[in-house]
């Protein structure tokens, strides 16, 4: 594999699963147009809680 291709996909997966769900996320309580640095910001925190959430019912909390 080259470096461009993993570039490209890491790319392509953050701009998907992060940066997009932030933007699905912030959308849902109002911002029509959020701003790039936030919804990669929630975007991580969203996929981390519910990391926990589901860590958390494995466990048996």
């Amino acid at each position: 594999m080259s470096s461009r291709f993993v570039r490209d996909l890491v790319s392509f997966l953050i701009d998907t699963l992060v940066t997009g769900m932030g933007r699905l996320l912030l959308w849902e309580i109002g911002e029509q147009d959020p701003p790039e640095i936030v919804a990669l910001v929630i975007g991580p925190a969203f996929w981390a809680l519910l990391f926990f959430l589901l860590w958390a019912a494995t466990m048996g909390w």
